[in-house]
């Protein structure tokens, strides 16, 4: 029985790992392309520049710069690092929203309670069909958060294989995406403790019986995990093909948690929001395209003189002429909005 379920996990893994590789081979990134929805504010609620300084920026002329140091296998201390940063500006996110974050977060939490107050109905409207049960777990391995640090874990290790640095970042940002979603939806389950649909009386009540017991359908692992990677392969890879391929990915992931009665219809709502929006988050920090180009613009302040000013640094042996125009490009789409 043990090895059964090894070799269909395996199977799973396997079949998703070609489907991501295919859809990846099928769209390659133009070098003009630019990630989507870049004039979005991130989770953490701060407007990102997209003229990132170089950790090396900061060097004196007479110094010779370094590339920066970036996260992978090498440099372990940079990954722990950067999902460290990553959860303080996701969880502090709430203290910075602004006006312009009510055009999102007033529908979603609308759709979010208007989700659970029919939790309960729709648990019964779907009965206990076990064929149905059945098919919907099965479709629902493949957004397990172990199938998901292997989706980007392979795709990483493929990269660097196949000396393409592009498939490679991919991987790298989906892998820390999924930990970072991972990490956000063991925290909000740990404070919800809401009880599954096949739990109590089928309610979905939260905090059902105080401290006695504890549940964890809110939200769902597996949506919130699949739609972080998914997020990060549509930005990497921005052509249509690509991006309705990874993204019914998530929604048959997402969905088929609710048909196999492992969780509510908020539940996956909610996890596949903030998935996205974890995703999105990732790219925008951690992207090598951010990160060194060989042109560096550092903002100035001095508050004892109430004087501003920028210092800008040109490195010609590093520059990169493509990634100096995307980043102009996605801050000049910033400002438009």
């Amino acid at each position: 029985m043990r090895f059964a379920r090894v070799r269909t996990r395996l199977l799973y893994f396997a079949t998703s790992l070609v489907i991501c590789a295919a859809l990846i081979i099928i769209g390659p990134r133009s070098a003009s392309a630019q990630a989507p929805f870049s004039n979005e504010q991130t989770p953490a609620g701060q407007p990102t520049s997209s003229i990132a300084p170089s950790e090396g920026a900061t060097e004196s002329p007479q110094q010779p710069s370094t590339q920066t140091v970036i996260c992978g296998p090498a440099h372990i201390g940079r990954c722990l690092k950067d999902i460290a940063l990553d959860q303080e500006g996701i969880w502090s996110s709430p203290l910075r929203l602004g006006s312009k974050d009510a055009l999102w977060l007033v529908p979603f939490a609308a759709a979010t309670a208007v989700a659970i107050h029919y939790d309960a109905s729709a648990r019964q409207e779907l009965g206990s069909d076990q064929s149905r049960i059945d098919a919907s777990n099965n479709i629902s391995l493949f957004g397990s958060t172990y199938a998901t640090l292997a989706e980007g874990g392979s795709l990483y290790f493929i990269g660097r294989l196949t000396h393409n640095d592009h498939l490679a970042e991919t991987g790298r940002l989906g892998t820390e995406a999924v930990i970072d979603a991972t990490l956000v939806a063991e925290a909000l389950k740990l404070a919800t403790n809401r009880e599954r649909p096949d739990e109590g009386n089928g309610s979905g009540g939260f905090w059902a019986h105080g401290t006695r017991t504890f549940s964890d359908s809110f939200p769902s692992s597996h949506a919130i995990g699949s739609w972080a990677l998914a997020r990060v392969i549509a930005s990497e890879y921005p052509n249509k093909l690509t991006q309705v391929g990874v993204y019914t990915f998530a929604t048959a992931v997402s969905v088929s948690r609710v048909t196999a009665l492992k969780h509510f219809p908020s539940d996956a709502l909610v996890g596949s929001v903030f998935g996205y929006l974890i995703g999105g988050y990732v790219v925008r920090h951690h992207a090598a395209e951010n990160l060194d180009s060989g042109f560096s613009f550092i903002p100035i302040v001095d508050v004892s003189t109430h004087t501003f000013g920028a210092s800008i640094q040109l490195r010609p042996d590093q520059l990169d002429l493509a990634k100096v125009a995307r980043m102009m490009k996605r801050s000049t789409k910033r400002a438009l909005f």
